[in-house]
C-alpha cells in the first residue's frame, strides 16, 4: 500500500508531467527515486534531494525523451546516477537499456538500485566510451544513445556516434546554450556520419529550468578512425 508521501509525490508528478505515466510506472518511479536517495548517504549519485527538484530535474527531465518506438536497444553514455536511463526503462519495459560510465562504484550503486525496485530491461557497462566505441561487441549496435550532462555536444558527438547503428538516432540533454553547443560543433556530426540537427523544446517544465535535446539521426556508418583518444578529442574537437 502507498502511503502519505506517495500520494504526494503522484500529485506533484502529474501536475507538472507533460505526458501521462501509468500508475505502475509512477509507482516504480517513486521507489526508484526513494533507493536513489537512500544510497546517496553513501554514495554520491545526485545533489537533487528534494522531491519535487528530483521529480522535476530528473524524472521528468528523463522521461520526455522523444525515443522512437522501434528503438530496442538503448545506451545510456555517462549515465552517472543511472539518469536518463533507469527512468526510461521504467516507462518503457519493451526496449533495453545499457547504462555505461568510467566509475565502476557509481555503477555498482545504480545496479544495487536497479535490482531492488525489480527492472529486467536494464544492463551496465564500466569504463571509458571511447573504449567501447571502438569494441566491435558494442560499435554501431544501438538504436539510441542517449547523453546527460556529460560534455559539450562538439565532444559527445564523437564519443556518441560510433555506437549507433545507421538509422538510429543520438539524443543529447542540453539547457540554454544548445544553439551555441550546435554551432560550435561545425561539420563535426557530419564527419562523424549524422545527419541534420534537430531540437526538441518541449521540455519548458513549471518551476525549473530551461531544457532541450539534441537530436540527430546516424545516416552512415562512422568512420573507423573515430572515436580519437578522449585527450585529443578535448583538445581539438571535430569542427
Amino acid at each position: 500500500m502507498m502511503d502519505q508521501a506517495y500520494d504526494n509525490f503522484k500529485k506533484i508528478f502529474v501536475s507538472e508531467s507533460p505526458i501521462a505515466i501509468s500508475e505502475d510506472k509512477l509507482q516504480l518511479l517513486y521507489a526508484f527515486m526513494n533507493e536513489m536517495k537512500a544510497t546517496n548517504a553513501h554514495v554520491n549519485l545526485t545533489r537533487i534531494v528534494d522531491d519535487r527538484d528530483f521529480i522535476e530535474k530528473h524524472l521528468l527531465d528523463a522521461i520526455t525523451c522523444p525515443l522512437k518506438e522501434d528503438a530496442d536497444a538503448i545506451l545510456d553514455v555517462g549515465s552517472g546516477g543511472g539518469i536518463p536511463g533507469v527512468p526510461l526503462a521504467i516507462c518503457h519495459p519493451e526496449k533495453h537499456f545499457t547504462l555505461l560510465d568510467s566509475t565502476g562504484k557509481k555503477m555498482k550503486a545504480v545496479e544495487q538500485i536497479v535490482n531492488a525496485i525489480g527492472l529486467k530491461n536494464v544492463s551496465f557497462l564500466v569504463g571509458r566510451a571511447e573504449d567501447y566505441g571502438k569494441d566491435p561487441k558494442y560499435r554501431e549496435q544501438f538504436d539510441a544513445v542517449c547523453a546527460r550532462a556529460v560534455a559539450a555536444f562538439n565532444i559527445l558527438d564523437e564519443l556518441c556516434a560510433p555506437f549507433l547503428k545507421v538509422g538510429g538516432t543520438f539524443y543529447a540533454w542540453k539547457g540554454q546554450q544548445a544553439e551555441a553547443e550546435i554551432a560550435e560543433a561545425g561539420q563535426g556530426p557530419s564527419l562523424l556520419g549524422l545527419g541534420s540537427i534537430r531540437t526538441t523544446q518541449n521540455l519548458i517544465l513549471k518551476n525549473t529550468t530551461f531544457h532541450v535535446i539534441i537530436q540527430c539521426d546516424k545516416i552512415g556508418s562512422t568512420p573507423k578512425k573515430y572515436p580519437r583518444n578522449y585527450g585529443r578529442i578535448v583538445k581539438k574537437p571535430l569542427t
